[in-house]
């Protein structure tokens, strides 16, 4: 009898403590219905490098949700010859922005599964993991395993927004990297959010994008959560097969296709639809309603939409200034900075070239790392003119110049906007010098209309969900709930089935 008394305790408390640590998972299973939608990347042949897509959401007040406006996979081939690998797995990414549950915070979220692969010859298993460049990386492993960017992104509801991906090869690595900008329509301003070196080479998106609205945490699911989508636009990765577009060029893809999970424990009322005049897509759901949506709804809808996407604007250099590094009194290197200005385009490569009188080449530099507002030279020779160049994602440029005291006097930086041929992505080699350690810097202040652009890296974490999902359907976790009856004297499960309403 102490025996069977003792195996029960026993039991009790393992089932005790497997209910605290899976509790909260089980809890929060079964939030409002969500949504998803796909973009069709037929218009550019299932390969783009590029992705652009307007948001808006007017749920003030929808805690816990996540809005995954981008969910893609990359081309993978080279990577995969270049390493030998086989059984090669897992990979794909996403993007969006996110509502926490606990606050008004808002986040914004890039993420990249890892691959896994063996390798031929030693069989040996292996990772490869995605790295950000700008922004703090975090390691995830639930419903997968990646690297992740969550970082406070203050966004506003009621107002509409741009998300951008662009991926390039990176002149320094010969990686392909990969960036997530957002566009203010409110403030005409880009934010860098993110950017990647995704260890993948000659890699670019591949195949469709889709979209899903998540609602990560069950306990606010008693509220409306709402979203709207439209301007959908691919990069070509190449020339058309027909000769319709070529590489480089933003091509319209306005059909899209909307569905709700049709997941019988989620709750809420939803609905689908389109603006009057066909502009955008929208979707809701509402977690207070007593109707609940079980049934899958679906809609198929062409937006209207110009055949290139507007409000693109143009690249601006502010400001052109030059500084000296030194150590004691002797001037080491010649520093050149500068800023572009506030409602720029986002710049993506750079190129810095230095002349003397005569109109010799002094110097040289350039760079696909869209922060860099800084580069160094030997100092050669004190009378020097220095020309910036800065492309920005859309393939457009623009040059400003600055001659130093001893050439002539500074001049105002006077940009130049063109419109390059050929790719837009590929820049001049090289690779601005870094100071060396030990040296003093003689920085020249900003003048008085200076925009830093150079974004900061915050330090980030996961909230209590990252919002991170596949565009497929989620998976629903389901929990036993554990009772211990008369004062320990019996345990039973019990599995609480949800209603229809």
């Amino acid at each position: 009898m102490k025996k069977r008394l003792l195996a029960l305790i026993c039991a009790v408390a393992m089932l005790v403590s497997a209910f605290t640590v899976f509790g909260a998972v089980g809890s929060y299973a079964d939030g409002t219905h969500g949504f998803y939608m796909k973009c069709d990347a037929n218009v550019v042949e299932g390969k783009s490098d590029g992705f652009m897509i307007d948001f808006y959401s007017d749920a003030e007040n929808a805690w816990s949700t996540y809005y995954s406006n981008a969910n893609w996979s990359m081309y993978t081939k080279p990577t995969m010859l270049k390493l030998k690998a086989f059984n090669w797995k897992g990979g794909g990414a996403y993007a969006g922005l996110q509502i926490l549950g606990t606050s008004a915070e808002r986040r914004g979220i890039m993420s990249f599964w890892r691959y896994e692969y063996k390798e031929m010859g030693t069989l040996e298993e292996k990772t490869l993991y995605a790295e950000a460049v700008v922004g703090k990386t975090t390691k995830y492993d639930n419903e997968g395993s990646g690297t992740s960017c969550v970082m406070e992104y203050n966004w506003k509801c009621g107002q509409w927004y741009r998300e951008l991906l662009y991926c390039w090869t990176d002149e320094k690595t010969g990686n392909t990297f990969m960036g997530n900008w957002y566009y203010d329509y409110e403030t005409d301003t880009w934010d860098l959010f993110a950017y990647y070196d995704t260890k993948l080479i000659e890699s670019y998106i591949t195949g469709g994008i889709g979209q899903f609205l998540e609602n990560f945490n069950e306990s606010k699911r008693e509220t409306v959560r709402s979203f709207r989508y439209k301007g959908v636009y691919f990069l070509a990765h190449s020339d058309a097969r027909d000769g319709s577009y070529k590489q480089g060029e933003w091509i319209s893809s306005p059909s899209v296709y909307l569905y709700s999970d049709g997941n019988v424990k989620a709750v809420g009322e939803a609905t689908l639809g389109a603006a009057d005049d066909g502009t955008y897509v929208w979707g809701e759901v509402d977690g207070t309603s007593k109707v609940d949506t079980d049934e899958r709804i679906e809609m198929r809808h062409t937006l209207n939409q110009p055949e290139k996407p507007e409000a693109i604007g143009e690249p601006v250099i502010s400001t052109v200034e030059a500084g000296d590094s030194k150590k004691g009194d002797e001037i080491t290197k010649t520093r050149i900075q500068w800023e572009t200005g506030e409602h720029s385009t986002p710049q993506l490569s750079y190129t810095v070239v230095l002349t003397d009188k005569s109109g010799n080449e002094i110097g040289r530099a350039s760079g696909t790392r869209p922060e860099v507002r800084e580069v160094s030279f030997p100092n050669t020779d004190p009378a020097y003119k220095c020309e910036v160049t800065v492309t920005d994602v859309f393939g457009k440029t623009t040059t400003a110049t600055y001659t130093s005291e001893a050439y002539g006097g500074s001049e105002d930086p006077t940009p130049t906007p063109t419109t390059p041929s050929g790719d837009p992505t590929e820049t001049p080699s090289g690779d601005p010098t870094e100071t060396p350690s030990g040296e003093t810097t003689n920085t020249p202040a900003p003048s008085e209309n200076t925009v830093a652009t150079t974004p900061a890296t915050s330090e980030t974490g996961k909230s209590e969900n990252d919002g991170s999902s596949s565009w497929v359907v989620p998976v629903v976790i389901a929990v036993a709930a554990v009772a211990v009856v008369g004062g320990g004297c019996g345990v039973y499960f019990a599995v609480k089935k949800k209603k229809k309403k």
